[in-house]
């Protein structure tokens, strides 16, 4: 940033020549951070004139720079306060506010600097680059037609002010000022042996392009881009163009043979074959059969073409296509070959075809070491396949069998080939895949922990093992296994909260959440929202940089990518998690938890409650001392770190007030917390039910009746039979009844939308008992559905819950979902008081009922261990079980 430049001084603010000479030397020093030497220049000019106000300004925008903030604001609020019609001081108050990342203020004293110096184009700069990243884009366009005016010949003040139009949706006007500057370039040099193509240029057009396109003349973007196509040098953004254009303006045989082009550069790619049947108009099975022969026939290698046969294929043909390539994967020895083939599995016919297909080649390896029977049983050895068929076919069956939850029969087959195969690491990793979706994350882990050990160097299968220890809430070895791969002599936590490794924080903020430690886990959730709003603000140094080398296109893109970056998933999910642990906050505080802990220790004989007490008194010892380090290494860091800044004559950047975990568990207003994040999911993940589901329970505890209406309906709107939105829905309407709303107007919004519900006719509304036995006959068959039905029935009448809780537990085969997950979420549920108070005999009988279904389960386990062992060896010659969980060595 150049430093601002020295303005026309009142009568009382001028310098003397020689003071005015230190004085530039001062912006000299500024713009080349030897702040130091600025420093020093700026007292030598106090010491004679105390009170001049563009010294003070700069004084103190020298030491915002080198992280003394308090002492810089006071000194430019003098510069202000001394010379208040300097647009000097106010540009750099503006500075100042900019890199406390208060844009919003600084705008306001950028145009403040503005009415003293209303052609300054620094000022205008700054100003245009504060309004984009804000947003402004009405402002961005008048700031941008200024720096046009002053700066007609810049090629920045050109595309700016083209830029702010086409932003706005006035494409014509884009579209007139991209074509006047394009004119002007027609003079260009021609290309020479150093530069050889004019990329700037060729980027230009595209972006000129694409405005046509947006403004929807495609006959004249077409037009446009036959004309300058030797000036572009991006073929294959080229190339697509041009098969979009062809297709909205119907000329299909064009569109097809660049389509086929595009093919024969990249025949892996998916979606040119899908455009391709688009292009011809292909909707029979047989016109798409044909297509694809003649397609895999000119690309034999290509895996693109064969897959998406199979999507379309049935009967003997869909047998033959899907044989023939599974036996390819397995000869090969293809890892990825069951992921490749997933899709298959949505179509119950085409299960029960591969299954009998790998059934079949099981028998006949094992027999005569071939695929199909073999015609002359006697002579084998010519139609032999390689040994590793057999072990791939395997490592199949394995997949094949946990998708379709049959885990015994996974275990069979993956035990068998690690017998066979005891050094492949990818044989493990399934291993301990299918331990995680039998539930025991103990064993998974350990399972995993051996994978790595046969490839440390490794770094997938690392990040892999970490994972599944956070799982396995092992924080501590998941860290130590995190920092194989990350920087010595710090921690691994800190270095990966540097390095914005998200999925680690993510889930080891659930981790943090099994185990109570909600303080903990809502640190890990606050870091990921601030790594969110860095992407944001990273946004502000390509402004300029994107205008000065032309990737205008790629510049667009990403404008609309940071406009909806909260949508993504990593956000998502740990805003989610934070809001549930800020309701579970608001409604158990800390302070409850501790005296239940207290009554607990009282309950307990003498010797328990002292064993207790040693237990926990050793575990917050060792939780302080590893604190302890984590901060020694930071403050260690932050020293070096300033230390190289002092060095190199760097800012200091904008230092986040710290996350003390305590501080956040202990919040005083949970649910006014939950609204940090609450409200870029419903900004950003509007389509989510689980969004919406969040919203309803904070704005039910904050009794705000018109936003939880906006949550039904979009509920609603999503899903109307899903068991959340009826719950939601019951509890409104018991609300409704014990505490009505007084507000007329509001009374009335809700009556009207009721009657879309479905729960009000004519001037009555239907009892929630009536409402809730009704939701229960028509889903008594589902258990997601059972278990919000009970909590509705716990609302109704919560003195006695025997009913709601028998009808809650009963388990039964036909019951749709089910499944562990959704057991496991009721049992949790339970544990939590969320159905109420619940004897011990009750929750040890369901326990019990779901420890028969799930015997891995750890969360259905009394004392849940790995039952992993290193050091005994199953026997390959037979068939192993479910229970043969040793390690072959």
């Amino acid at each position: 940033m150049p430093p601002p430049v020295q303005s026309t001084q009142p009568p009382g603010q001028q310098l003397p020549t020689r003071e005015n000479g230190q004085f530039k030397k001062l912006l000299r020093f500024y713009e080349q951070k030897q702040y130091k030497k600025g420093l020093t220049t700026s007292r030598e000019i106090l010491k004679k004139f105390p009170n001049h106000g563009e010294t003070l300004a700069m004084k103190g925008l020298i030491l915002n720079s080198m992280g003394k903030k308090e002492e810089a604001l006071e000194n430019i609020r003098s510069g202000i306060k001394n010379n208040i019609t300097s647009h000097v001081v106010w540009h750099v108050y503006g500075l100042y506010q900019r890199a406390d990342r208060k844009y919003d203020e600084a705008i306001k004293a950028y145009k403040r600097a503005l009415q003293c110096e209303k052609d300054s184009l620094t000022i205008l700069r700054d100003l245009s680059l504060l309004q984009i990243q804000m947003r402004d884009l009405e402002g961005y366009k008048e700031t941008r037609h200024q720096l046009f005016n002053l700066k007609p010949g810049q090629r920045q003040s050109w595309l700016g002010f083209a830029m702010s139009y086409h932003l706005l949706g006035d494409y014509d006007m884009a579209q007139s000022v991209l074509e006047e500057f394009r004119k002007t370039q027609q003079d260009r040099p021609t290309p020479s042996s150093d530069k050889a193509y004019d990329n700037e240029h060729s980027e230009f057009l595209l972006y000129q392009n694409l405005v046509l396109r947006e403004s929807g003349q495609y006959e004249e973007a077409l037009h446009h881009i036959q004309i300058h196509e030797k000036d572009i040098y991006n073929k294959l953004t080229l190339a697509e163009i041009k098969y979009d254009l062809y297709m909205r303006l119907n000329s299909n045989d064009r569109a097809e043979t660049i389509l086929r082009d595009l093919i024969e550069r990249n025949n892996e790619n998916k979606k040119y074959y899908y455009m391709l049947e688009k292009c011809l108009h292909l909707t029979s099975v047989d016109d798409k059969t044909k297509l694809y022969e003649n397609l895999m026939e000119k690309y034999p290698k290509a895996d693109a073409p064969k897959q998406i046969t199979l999507q379309f294929l049935s009967g003997d043909s869909f047998v033959k296509s899907v044989g023939i390539y599974l036996q390819r994967g397995f000869q090969k020895g293809v890892p990825s070959l069951f992921q490749s083939v997933k899709f298959l599995y949505a179509t119950s016919e085409k299960i029960q075809i591969i299954d009998s297909l790998l059934r079949t080649y099981l028998n006949n390896l094992t027999k005569y070491g071939t695929f199909e029977t073999p015609t002359n049983t006697e002579n084998l050895t010519e139609e032999s396949e390689p040994a590793t068929s057999l072990l791939w076919l395997q490592y199949y069956l394995a997949q094949h069998y946990d998708y379709l939850g049959d885990i015994n029969k996974a275990f069979e087959y993956i035990n068998q080939a690690i017998c066979d195969t005891p050094t492949l690491v990818e044989l493990y990793m399934f291993k301990a895949k299918i331990y995680k979706h039998a539930g025991d994350f103990q064993t998974a882990a350990s399972w995993m922990d051996e994978a790595q050990s046969l490839d440390t160097a490794d770094r997938f299968v690392n990040c892999k093992c970490t994972k599944y220890f956070l799982r396995a809430s092992q924080i501590n070895t998941a860290l130590e296994t995190a920092g194989k791969f990350t920087r010595e002599n710090s921690s691994p936590a800190e270095y990966l909260r540097e390095m914005q490794c998200m999925w680690f924080e993510l889930e080891i903020a659930r981790a943090y959440s099994r185990l109570k430690k909600f303080g903990e886990a809502l640190k890990k959730c606050h870091e990921i929202d601030r790594h969110f709003q860095e992407f944001i603000d990273d946004q502000f140094d390509f402004h300029s940089y994107c205008l000065r080398k032309m990737v205008l296109c790629a510049y667009v893109d990403m404008l609309n990518l940071e406009d909806h970056i909260k949508g993504h998933r990593f956000f998502r999910q740990a805003a989610e998690l934070a809001v549930e642990i800020y309701i579970r906050l608001y409604d158990h505080p800390p302070s409850e938890e501790d005296n239940d802990q207290n009554e607990n220790l009282s309950n307990m004989s003498a010797s328990e409650a002292k064993k207790l007490k040693n237990k926990l008194r050793k575990q917050k010892m060792r939780e302080e001392q590893e604190k302890q380090k984590q901060i020694e290494a930071e403050r260690r860091k932050k020293e070096s770190q300033r230390q190289r800044n002092k060095e190199d004559g760097e800012e200091e950047k904008v230092k986040e007030d710290e996350l003390i975990p305590e501080k956040l568990e202990h919040c005083e207003k949970p649910l006014e917390e939950a609204m940090r994040f609450l409200q870029p999911l419903e900004d950003f993940s509007g389509n989510s039910l689980q969004t919406h589901y969040l919203g309803f329970e904070v704005y039910y505890r904050r009794k705000k009746y018109l936003l939880m209406l906006r949550c039904l309906k979009r509920m609603k709107k999503i899903d109307t039979n899903n068991a959340k939105f009826h719950s939601c829905l019951m509890k409104f309407l018991k609300l409704m009844e014990s505490e009505p709303v007084s507000d007329e107007r509001i009374k009335t919004l809700v009556d009207d939308e009721l009657k879309i519900f479905g729960v009000k006719q004519g001037d009555s509304v239907k009892k929630v008992e009536e409402l809730n036995a009704e939701f229960i006959k028509n889903n008594s068959n589902s258990l997601p559905h059972r278990a919000e039905a009970a909590k509705i029935m716990l609302l109704i009448n919560p003195t006695n819950n025997q009913k709601a809780i028998e009808y809650l537990t009963a388990l039964d085969s036909n019951f749709a979902e089910q499944n562990l997950k959704t057991c496991s979420t009721i049992y949790k549920n339970m544990q939590a008081g969320n159905y109420g108070s619940i004897e011990s005999s009750i929750l040890e009988n369901y326990r019990l009922q779901c420890n028969r279904l799930w015997p891995q389960a750890n969360l259905f386990q009394l004392n849940p261990s790995s039952t992993f062992d290193q050091n005994s060896q199953p026997s390959c010659d037979s068939q192993t079980n479910i229970g043969d969980a040793t390690s072959p060595k």
